[in-house]
């Protein structure tokens, strides 16, 4: 291996550290990174018992949990989804007087309808586009809003 040469390392996610994700090395330090230089997303509790170094590497395990690549190199798409996100976490955080419960319920309604048409695997995308935009916020309640949206919208449920 040279300088410059693109490396791949086995890390654990720690915690998001003013929009960068603090991870633990191989060897027991801890850096942080941008989030996009993680590749495969997926909680290790979730991950097969049975799964190799070798597996996370390359195969099918890593293909299967494996971040779009859109969801990355898309400005439009991105550009979209915060604006969805910041608009829906705004209402969700507004006073009764300034939005009624029944008014939000009712404008967020088609919209919920239409994620509820994609298939799982466009779901779960434009629940990582919601949570990128609430890794670009700093922590606090403002993020912590943002990052409910996909739940709130049940993005992350693999039925159509």
């Amino acid at each position: 291996m040279n300088p410059g040469d693109l490396a791949s390392t086995l890390v654990v996610f720690l915690e998001d550290r003013h929009g960068k994700a603090l991870v633990r090395l191989p060897n027991g330090s801890k850096t942080s990174l941008p989030h996009e230089c993680l590749d495969l997303v997926e909680v290790a509790e979730n991950l097969p018992d049975h799964v190799s170094r070798d597996d996370l590497a390359s195969g099918p395990v890593r293909e299967r949990h494996r971040r779009p690549a859109s969801s990355l190199s898309d400005p439009l798409l991105s550009t979209l989804a915060a604006a969805m996100a910041h608009l829906v976490a705004a209402v969700d955080t507004s006073t009764d007087e300034e939005a009624s419960p029944d008014a939000a319920s009712r404008w967020f309604e088609y919209p919920a309808s239409l994620f509820h048409r994609l298939g799982a695997q466009d779901r779960h995308r434009l629940a990582d586009l919601f949570r990128d935009a609430a890794r670009k916020e700093p922590e606090g309640t403002w993020r912590d809003a943002l990052l409910e949206l996909p739940e709130a919208f049940g993005l992350d449920e693999d039925e159509s």
